[in-house]
């Protein structure tokens, strides 16, 4: 087995030859998925996964070699990895959540601002109009 790095076909889509090549290999030579692996630059377990998705085994876990490979280094570094993912996604996830707050704390700061100036001037109005009707009523009682 590898390093991650050799296996550089991850996100490739498979070919109908390709998958007839990992069928060919597994069910008629024999092969481990990590011997497959190897062959197609692709990982084992994505082996697994595509033996058990066209129907040659049950489960991904029952592939030849699987527990092999799941006790290997590049099992591990899958996962480390993998977690080492999942950790920057969960902070740039964190970091856009706290830039979608902080914005609308922005917008609603100029709004009240805003708010306060109309308020401010209604209340300029009112009282005007107030001025006015003292002052009709007390020329309609004279």
């Amino acid at each position: 087995m590898n390093t991650l790095d050799y296996y550089n076909r991850q996100k490739e889509v498979w070919d109908e030859k390709e998958l007839c090549d990992i069928k060919n290999e597994y069910e008629t030579k024999e092969l481990s998925i990590s011997q497959i692996a190897d062959i197609h630059r692709r990982t084992p377990g994505s082996i697994s996964y595509k033996l058990k998705n066209l129907g040659i085994i049950t489960h991904n876990t029952l592939s030849k070699g699987y527990l092999e490979y799941k006790n290997s280094s590049l099992y591990k570094e899958i996962v480390e990895t993998g977690k080492a993912t999942d950790a920057k996604k969960k902070v740039n996830k964190e970091t856009k959540l706290k830039l979608k707050t902080e914005i609308p704390i922005i917008n609603l700061t100029n709004d009240i601002a805003e708010l306060r100036k109309e308020v401010a001037f209604l209340r300029k109005d009112v009282k005007e109009i107030l001025r006015l009707l003292n002052a009709l009523y007390d020329f309609e009682s004279q």
